[in-house]
């Protein structure tokens, strides 16, 4: 029994040193966290499409009505369908005119009868004259009545003529192939000239014209091919023209497409985009967009990791300024030098003045992708 509490002492001190023993070794420094990083490299200056939008028109659109006026009779085709050139598509009450052309036959009858006695008159004047029968006064009375009733004729037969055209002028007739999209007026509407009754589309391919800032309108050639944005599907098209005109509006220049593919779903009315890529000399530098975070005052922020003289390497802070997003990739200026070292992403997981090590992998690898992106 009391040998054993003899034991007890050393048996303690023994554990009190070793515990102390154990308290007295130096912890392990944590390792540093490791990033993925690029290696910067100057551009000169970036491409950039500015986008402009336009509308698809059709190549022919009128509203058609009658060069004369009258009672409207009939409308004989309706909002939809399709028509030829040379149809008629509606007609005038012509009771009116048929009258008139009536009266005006009769009298182009009369002055003709009138001018075939004249003319007997003065051949018989004539007769008469050579045997000193008659006065030269009369002679020349003879000729000049037959001259008025010549003239008189010819007044009769272009009013019949023109009652003529009035009649074919009252049926209205389709100038082109296409498709009436609205009618204006219904049978029984007296119309005055020119009114509209029927508004008329062609069915042919369409057109599509754009506005374009004329610095952009010079860089086009009539007769190429282009791509355009059409109800978000790519439309391939002809560039026809470029009206040398600047809209006062706008003041861009039109720019006329013909779509080469007719696709169901463009019709007169859509909206068009087309883009035109322009070079903007601007020194900076292409980065991806993780290697960005917010700062202050509109600006932003990247990291660099600066070497330091064990090996290892510290981050620092990079203000930049974004002058153009393109994809994954921002193109920025700021206090970034060539060749520095920027952390490509995870951001979120440093700060400036951390102690880091590099991801060789990630970084060769992230290197040949930005390279590949570049050489594209």
């Amino acid at each position: 029994m009391f040998s054993n509490l003899r034991v007890l002492p050393g048996f303690a001190a023994t554990i009190l040193l070793t515990a102390c023993g154990s308290a007295e070794q130096p912890a392990e420094s944590p390792k540093p966290t490791s990033v993925a990083t690029i290696s910067v490299e100057a551009a000169a200056g970036y491409e950039q499409a500015s986008r402009y939008t336009g509308r698809v028109e059709a190549r022919l659109d009128s509203q058609v009505g009658f060069e004369v006026g009258g009672l409207l009779a009939d409308v004989v085709v309706d909002e939809g369908g399709t028509v030829s050139r040379g149809e008629t598509l509606a007609t005038l009450d012509t009771a009116r005119l048929a009258a008139r052309r009536v009266e005006a036959a009769s009298a182009l009858r009369q002055v003709e009868a009138d001018l075939e006695l004249a003319d007997a008159t003065l051949a018989r004047t004539s007769d008469a004259f050579s045997y000193k029968g008659v006065s030269r006064q009369q002679l020349d009375e003879s000729r000049q009545h037959v001259n008025a009733l010549s003239a008189a004729r010819e007044v009769a037969a272009a009013r019949l003529r023109s009652i003529d055209v009035d009649l074919a002028k009252s049926q209205l007739e389709a100038p082109f192939d296409g498709v009436v999209t609205t009618r204006f007026t219904d049978p029984g509407q007296v119309l005055a000239a020119g009114q509209p009754v029927l508004r008329l589309q062609s069915a042919d391919r369409p057109e599509v014209r754009i506005g374009i800032a004329p610095e952009a309108a010079s860089t086009l050639r009539a007769g190429t091919e282009h791509l355009l944005t059409i109800n978000r599907v790519a439309v391939p098209a002809t560039l026809r023209t470029i009206i040398p005109r600047r809209d006062e509006t706008t003041r861009t220049i039109d720019a006329l497409f013909i779509v080469d593919d007719i696709a169901p779903a463009v019709r007169p009315g859509d909206l068009a985009e087309f883009e035109i890529p322009e070079w903007i000399d601007a020194p900076g530098y292409w980065v991806p967009l993780a290697a960005l975070s917010k700062g202050t005052r509109g600006l932003w922020q990247g990291l660099v990791a600066i070497p330091e003289s064990d090996g290892s390497h510290t981050l620092q802070t990079r203000t930049l300024e974004i002058l153009h997003v393109d994809d994954e990739r921002a193109f920025v200026r700021g206090t970034l030098s060539k060749g520095e070292l920027l952390v490509a992403d995870g951001t979120h997981r440093v700060v400036a003045g951390q102690n880091v090590s590099l991801d060789a992998t990630r970084r060769l690898a992230r290197q040949a992708g930005e390279d590949r992106h570049a050489s594209q």
